[in-house]
């Protein structure tokens, strides 16, 4: 179990990801978003759009001040939440500059549990229902990863 506390309103959480390049970025939790994103730079900022031509491409309309901005889909070899390693993932890369946040969204979220405590303004993350049957009780703090 990993949990984060919310700050400014918000959940961020550290992530790592393991590309060519190893990166630990705090990453926005967002259950309205469908795609985890963000741009390429946060991953390898040696990637070149050219490099990912190979990718499936999207349009994701009203992103950006209404605008649209385009992502490819990017192969990561490993992708940890908090302590949850995720394994091989693919999010969404674009190189538009205006992309400042990094997004993570339902296409990973989805494959963990998430609870959220309005009381203490934590959220937790279990890999498993193993995981969440050995790590949380409601009314006790049980770990301190913030």
């Amino acid at each position: 179990m990993y949990s984060t506390s919310m700050k400014d309103n918000r959940y961020f959480v550290r992530c790592l990801t393991i590309t060519k390049e190893v990166s630990a970025n705090n990453y926005i939790v967002d259950t309205g978003a469908k795609i985890t994103c963000c741009n390429y730079s946060f991953l390898d900022e040696s990637i070149l759009e050219k490099d990912v031509v190979f990718c499936e491409a999207k349009i994701i309309g009203g992103l950006v001040k209404g605008n649209a901005v385009k992502f490819y889909r990017y192969p990561i070899r490993q992708f940890t939440i908090g302590t949850i390693d995720m394994g091989r993932q693919d999010i969404w890369i674009t190189f538009d500059k205006r992309v400042t946040d990094i997004i993570l969204g339902m296409d990973i979220l989805k494959q963990v549990i998430i609870i959220t405590n309005p009381y203490n303004q934590k959220i937790y993350f279990c890999r498993d229902t193993e995981d969440y049957k050995r790590n949380f009780r409601l009314n006790g703090e049980t770990d301190s990863n913030n």
